[in-house]
């Protein structure tokens, strides 16, 4: 068995990298249901970079999450899929 995958920038391939403190960081989206990573060199260089990424289906925002297959909005709440169309209920019961 080879070494794991490396992950990369979603637009261009390159291997993920620490920027400088001072620099952009990477950008992370959810493009067809996937977890995507967004180098700071293609956030500057395509600017219509976020035309790529899925959309919640109730606030609009881009600032999705994907794990364990889920799709989650880290805007609103909104769980993609879910039957009730509504944010997911605190596991705390707060």
């Amino acid at each position: 068995m080879g070494p794991p995958a490396r992950a990369g920038c979603f637009l261009c391939g390159r291997p993920t990298y620490d920027p400088d403190k001072k620099e952009r960081q990477w950008s992370r989206g959810v493009s067809e249901g996937r977890q995507v990573l967004i180098c700071p060199v293609c956030q500057v260089e395509r600017p219509s970079w976020m035309d790529l990424l899925d959309r919640c289906e109730q606030c609009g925002s881009t600032r999705l999450s994907a794990t364990l297959g889920e799709v989650i909005c880290r805007q609103c709440g909104f769980l993609a899929g879910s039957d009730t169309g509504s944010p997911p209920t605190s596991s705390t019961g707060a």
